[in-house]
């Protein structure tokens, strides 16, 4: 049974859930959904015999934050990779197929054929942790053969917020061509998308999941994004490993393109395959999507810490400290963190960032 290496991203700052999530402290190192931190979500999903111990990529400010998590969860990390500057999801896979190509489980040191690596973010949710397993298995025998796959997450709205894929010809019993890559989408089209999904099964959200051999996607990267390529490779030749966590050459990772490993390689390569995943799924990418999963009761209120509510619904209210009383609205994010407080329409949340981005023209590194 050929393995799966989980190589785990986790370099997003999560800017559309401020003040939660906050540069020194991601989404991804938070407990939003379960009293587990959203990356010990992901390391617990992918537990049993087919997966090696999981591997990180991440910036060397939360190096020590995913040890002590999974000290705290008893898992085995596989190594932590650490990038000196943020390029986007198309470098760190050349790293990640790198680290899978160089790796061997054979105590001897002989070299033994390379695993599959699975790459995938650090701060998604997944309510049916069994059926992503069951995909990831259906989509082995496609990246066995020299395919790319992703993973189409079984849309259930006309989602606005995520990315479509487009399925084609049928490679095997569970896997397709990809078709086409499509953006996130205004509300028409995002209806549109729907709707062929619900008559035909054809479109699928993009979650950013990959299941590859890493000669397969080092090849295609080559071929395609040869800069990055280049670059990376580079980087991770001239890495050195300080206190057990390997960090990328900062010379080569500095002028490395930044690119996303769709634009990179999945837009332009024949091999890209696509499995569909009914997972229930979702990145908890804004405080709609974490109100949509935590909201209870007949008014549909979402609500952590010392929260008073009184005749009010459809609210998302969070507090680490002050008490907060709420009274006669509707459809509110309130959230107050470390001193900060963030008051939003919930169907607003989306432009949460734009806050972010004021803080960072302003200069006030201290808030973010």
């Amino acid at each position: 049974m050929k393995k799966i290496m989980p190589i785990i991203m986790s370099g997003g700052a999560g800017s559309r859930l401020w003040p939660l999530s906050r540069a020194a402290h991601p989404k991804q190192l938070l407990p939003l959904v379960t009293d587990k931190t959203m990356i010990q979500e992901t390391v617990i999903r992918l537990s049993g015999d087919r997966f090696l111990p999981p591997v990180f990529i991440c910036n060397a400010a939360h190096a020590e934050d995913i040890k002590a998590q999974m000290a705290a969860l008893g898992r085995e990390i596989g190594a932590i990779i650490v990038e000196p500057f943020g390029r986007n999801t198309a470098p760190c896979a050349v790293a990640a197929a790198l680290h899978a190509a160089h790796y061997s489980e054979d105590p001897s040191g002989e070299k033994t054929p390379p695993p599959l690596a699975l790459l995938l973010p650090a701060d998604h949710h997944v309510k049916k942790p069994e059926a992503f397993v069951k995909a990831i298995e259906q989509a082995v025998p496609a990246a066995e053969s020299g395919h790319l796959v992703t993973f189409g997450i079984a849309p259930n709205a006309p989602e606005t917020g995520y990315g479509y894929i487009e399925k084609g010809e049928r490679l095997d019993a569970q896997a397709s061509h990809v078709k086409a890559f499509h953006e996130k989408p205004d509300l028409e089209r995002a209806q549109k998308y729907f709707q062929a999904y619900l008559d035909t099964g054809n479109f699928a959200w993009n979650a950013g999941i990959f299941l590859f051999a890493p000669g397969t996607l080092l090849n295609e990267m080559a071929q395609y994004a040869p800069e990055i390529f280049k670059q990376a490779s580079r980087a991770f030749e001239t890495a050195e490993t300080i206190n057990d966590v390997l960090h990328l050459g900062r010379e080569a990772f500095e002028v490395c393109p930044s690119e996303s490993i769709d634009y990179a390689v999945m837009e332009p390569t024949k091999k890209a395959a696509i499995v569909l995943a009914d997972i229930g799924w979702t990145d908890i990418g804004s405080f709609a999507a974490l109100h949509e999963e935590l909201k209870t009761g007949e008014d549909d209120n979402a609500v952590k810490g010392d929260v008073l509510m009184h005749n009010s619904r459809n609210c998302l209210v969070q507090t680490d400290g002050p008490i907060v009383a709420v009274v006669g609205v509707e459809g509110l994010s309130i959230i107050v963190k470390d001193d900060k407080i963030l008051i939003s329409a919930i169907d607003a949340s989306q432009d949460v960032k734009a806050i972010v981005t004021q803080l960072k023209s302003a200069g006030r590194s201290n808030d973010l």
